[in-house]
């Protein structure tokens, strides 16, 4: 197989056209054709539907098929490149939620330049329900997600637990004792941020779930902004809280009535290189530190 013809494949289906993916791939409209047939040739079947007066070429139900299994030696070959170009430097490519990156992961690349550790650091924002797919395409080396999933080939870990407090404006007077109960707290002012299942079961106990006046929100500093307002309120782990009494500006109570704890999961793949892995060792060592 030559990965040559596969470029040229996947290159002719997003152009539509022979000419246009000669265009782009800088040869002879001839060698695209010849490519293409040496790669039916070989796979046996027809993977572009060709005729007379067709203005674009389209792909015959078995190209479909094709096109998914070389979207994926592409991306293969390119880690391979990849890897190939960095040798045996550490990096690794991470994903969490957003109220992890935002809040922990800063200290961690802190720690880490502290250290002097060179380690190629690549980072991404997801929500829980994707990172488990990430992993398992090897997509993200670590992850850290707000649940608990069963994925064949991911190795899900209870990472760490934190308390869940009462985040609002130092403008905001209106409670005077060291706890505030859920029963005190007005809906109608809540910024809302779904932190886990167990936690928004918890929510709907005390709060209509329905309720059409709350706002909800799934960007961590948006809501630090928005509580600038001395009536508005939101519940957030601990660690966020403390993030933002250190500006000055905010302020956290305890709740009198406990959330169920914030969760994380740290996810691995199964199967990880050993390259990989001492990456993930060091990465795990610095993350550790950060929420300690």
């Amino acid at each position: 197989m030559i990965f040559q013809n596969i470029d040229t494949f996947l290159m002719v289906a997003q152009c539509k056209s022979l000419s246009g993916a000669a265009k782009e791939l800088h040869c002879a409209q001839t060698t695209v054709s010849q490519r293409i047939k040496n790669l039916e040739d070989e796979f046996g079947y027809q993977l572009l539907e060709r005729g007379k007066g067709k203005k674009e070429i389209i792909l015959t139900p078995m190209g479909e098929e094709y096109y998914k299994m070389a979207e994926e030696w592409n991306r293969i070959l390119h880690e391979a490149r990849l890897i190939q170009a960095r040798g045996e430097k550490l990096s690794i490519t991470t994903g969490a939620v957003d109220s992890i990156n935002n809040f922990l992961l800063p200290k961690v690349i802190q720690n880490l330049n502290n250290n002097q550790l060179n380690l190629q650091l690549s980072i991404h924002t997801l929500h829980s329900v994707h990172l488990y797919s990430e992993v398992e395409k090897r997509q993200l080396d670590i992850a850290f997600s707000l649940q608990n999933r069963a994925h064949p080939n991911v190795q899900v870990e209870k990472y760490f637990e934190a308390e869940m407090v009462v985040l609002i404006s130092i403008n905001n007077d209106n409670f005077k004792s060291e706890k505030i109960h859920p029963k005190d707290l007005d809906s109608n002012y809540e910024l809302f941020m779904p932190f886990g299942l167990e936690y928004q079961a918890w929510h709907a106990y005390w709060w209509d779930p329905l309720a059409t006046s709350r706002v909800r929100i799934d960007c961590t500093p948006l809501m630090i902004g928005l509580l600038q307002n001395p009536s508005q309120w939101a519940i957030v782990p601990k660690h966020i809280a403390e993030g933002a009494a250190e500006t000055g500006n905010y302020k956290f109570y305890n709740l009198e009535d406990p959330a169920p704890p914030y969760t994380v999961y740290k996810l691995t793949h199964k199967k990880a290189t050993s390259l990989t892995r001492k990456s993930i060792d060091i990465f795990d060592k610095y993350f550790k530190f950060a929420y300690d």
